[in-house]
């Protein structure tokens, strides 16, 4: 039995979703009635010609090629950048992004895979991508931001010689210069390099002010595209590792970017041993080179989500101990190999990651938690970490680890002491790992500029130690510290804040200010009943970066003028005692004798950067703000943390407002070699 083959509608009719009459299998055929009547063409094709809707990504890279066509003065809007060097470059709206044409509807596809989330980047870099790789590098635009082709190269080459090795996660076969390759295989990636290797690119500052505005967006319509989940995943990384510039930690996208990288890994299977083929609907090629290439991101989403955490105080989310499934001999061999700076940095962070959950369980939010046990977690995890000092492969993962450390120390504010010279031991213990660290900081800054590179979350633990030595050098046993190495280490945090600054009034540089305002207060820890308790601590839902937060109340309330929610007697136990303390006359004495040369000199007045060719920078904060110019309402500011105004008068009668003029960006002049000899500027 024979049947009839399936009738096909004519292109009018088909669009319509109407009944069609035509009679395709006579040669002409001959049109149908609707057409007839409507004196249209009737057309009949051998395939589906379905019109595919335009995603918002596909459609921005259009209008960018357009735009960019525009400046150019092409007349023909069909000609594109890569008219100029690489015809490859235009791609259609129904393109595939790897630059193979592709049908979602087509039987055997998946749409929502692609090569990058079966095979890994190798894959799509070695084969769709390479050919356009080799050519020059074309100017991009970004929304219709252009960036030439030479200072894109410019940005790569301080990406990957400056940034790239502190996180090695793009191995593939493309090379460290190949940025057409890179735009090939994800906008997004590629631009997350450009805006990375821009943070210290002086000839041109506007590629980081301007890039950094329109990267968030382009972060998310990637995500929803969901192409290239693996380069997308590694961008959300880089952004993690060196934030964004900002002046507020209230409008800091990171924390949510390092979410959505560690659930956009687990819907691609990467937590999982293998090739993912649970989570593909097309069957995976398994090759070990695969595997460990998948083990070893999945292990850098793990470390950048814990210090992410970490850093904004918040209880790290993922499951770091069970980062395979299977049994654990199985994870340590696979663990095995990874290169041994990421063995290293595995052992830290899950450690980091288990005491903060632990403290996080011991009921720390109350201020009459069980300090017995709050000290013995702390004692256990410290003590666990140092046991990994003597394996560190190098100095840089050995300043890691104290790192680690400072937060699991900082708990003991939490287990309050009863009396005084009660836990001194740990408290000093505590007080000269922060000022070795800082030391260490400040002579890698000498070296190699270690603060123009330096990860988010070394800048928030330099910021955490310099307010334990402040804390602490004001405590009542500050008698038995070595206050003048303190207050220098004090100085190098301010300092090293001051050159993670990218613009003015960001992060970097308010903290300086907050520093060095908090460091010539009198005010400061001093309670209603004017005694002064450093020892105490306000804030205590924000696990070891409490001590920073409650510090920036501290400011708010003096220097600020604000109301301070924690400026009652909630840091202290109700059988608790103070003492009135002053600080101790050596604190504002200058070291000139015993002293680190110093390059960079902070000036109180402007706090700008100016070099000091080697010579000792004094170290007492004599000269500050009055705060007078901080006036402002309670309500523009009820978040804890750096949202505040630097230098802005907001007065209530708006035609007294003064809003002085912003300085340019400062000159630092040429910079030493970074670690891998690249020039800055």
């Amino acid at each position: 039995m024979t049947t009839q083959p399936r009738r096909k509608a004519c292109v009018e009719c088909r669009q319509q979703k109407i009944r069609c009459d035509v009679e395709q299998h006579k040669t002409p055929h001959e049109a149908c009635s609707r057409c007839k009547k409507m004196n249209l063409e009737c057309r009949i094709l051998p395939t589906s010609t379905r019109n595919l809707r335009q995603t918002k990504a596909e459609m921005r890279r259009e209008l960018e090629e357009l735009r960019w066509n525009m400046r150019q003065g092409h007349g023909d809007p069909n000609s594109t950048p890569g008219s100029l060097g690489d015809a490859s470059s235009f791609r259609s709206p129904h393109e595939h992004p790897t630059g193979s044409f592709s049908n979602p509807s087509a039987p055997g596809t998946d749409a929502s895979m692609s090569p990058a989330m079966e095979h890994g980047p190798s894959a799509v870099a070695g084969k769709e991508v390479k050919g356009s790789a080799s050519g020059p590098t074309i100017t991009r635009a970004l929304d219709g931001f252009v960036v030439d082709a030479r200072k894109i190269d410019d940005c790569f080459a301080l990406f990957f010689t400056q940034y790239h090795p502190l996180l090695p996660i793009l191995e593939s076969s493309l090379a460290p210069s190949s940025a057409n390759g890179y735009y090939e295989l994800s906008p997004f990636l590629f631009w997350c390099i450009v805006v990375t290797g821009a943070r210290h690119y002086l000839e041109d500052r506007s590629i980081l002010d301007k890039v950094s505005e329109l990267i968030t967006p382009l972060a998310f319509s990637s995500m929803a595209l969901r192409s290239t989940p693996i380069p997308v995943i590694q961008g959300l990384l880089i952004l993690c590792t060196w934030r964004l510039p900002t002046n507020s930690m209230y409008k800091d996208m990171t924390h949510v970017l390092c979410g959505a990288a560690i659930h956009l890994a687990t819907s691609i299977g990467l937590h999982v041993a293998g090739a993912g083929q649970d989570f593909a609907r097309t069957p995976l090629k398994t090759d070990q080179e695969q595997v460990v290439f998948r083990a070893k991101l999945w292990m850098q989403c793990i470390i950048v989500s814990i210090r992410t955490s970490c850093a904004e105080g918040i209880p790290p989310l993922v499951i770091a101990e069970s980062f395979y499934d299977g049994n654990e001999k199985d994870r340590e061999d696979l663990a095995a190999l990874f290169p041994p700076d990421l063995q290293y940095s595995r052992k830290i962070h899950i450690m980091l990651h288990k005491a903060m959950a632990a403290m996080a369980r011991s009921d720390i939010k109350h201020v009459n938690c069980d300090s017995k046990v709050l000290r013995s977690l702390v004692s256990i995890y410290d003590s666990e970490l140092l046991r990994l000092a003597a394996v560190s492969p190098s100095e840089l993962d050995s300043f890691q680890m104290s790192c680690a450390r400072i937060h699991v120390l900082a708990f003991h504010f939490f287990a309050h002491p009863l009396n005084p010279g009660h836990d001194v031991e740990a408290l000093s213990r505590l007080y000269s790992l922060c000022i070795s660290t800082l030391q260490t900081a400040h002579a890698m800054t000498q070296q190699a500029n270690f603060a123009f590179i330096s990860q988010s979350f070394i800048d928030r633990t330099i910021c955490l130690a310099g307010f334990v030595i402040l804390k602490l050098s004001r405590s009542p046993f500050q008698q038995h510290l070595d206050l003048p190495a303190g207050e220098q280490a004090y100085y190098n945090a301010a300092q090293f804040s001051k050159a993670t600054s990218l613009q003015t009034g960001d992060l970097g540089d308010r903290i300086c200010q907050i520093l060095t305002n908090l460091w010539q207060s009198n005010k400061v820890f001093r309670r209603r009943d004017g005694t002064i308790e450093s020892l105490g601590i306000r804030l205590r839902t924000r696990l070891s970066m409490s001590v920073s937060f409650d510090m920036f109340w501290y400011w708010r309330e003096e220097f600020g003028h604000m109301y301070n929610p924690y400026n009652g007697e909630e840091g202290l136990p109700a059988n608790a005692q103070t003492q009135p303390t002053t600080p101790a006359p050596g604190i504002t004495q200058a070291i000139t004798a015993t002293a680190p040369p110093q390059p960079i000199k902070m000036d109180p007045n402007n706090l700008s950067l100016q070099p000091l060719g080697g010579q000792p920078a004094p170290i007492g904060f004599d000269r500050g703000w009055n705060g007078e110019a901080y006036m402002f309402p309670p309500m523009l500011d009820q978040f804890p943390d750096y949202d505040w105004a630097a230098s802005f008068d907001f007065s209530n009668d708006p035609s007294q407002m003064q809003i002085p003029q912003i300085p340019p960006p400062v000159n630092m002049g040429p910079m030493n070699a970074g670690p891998a000899g690249f020039q800055y500027g």
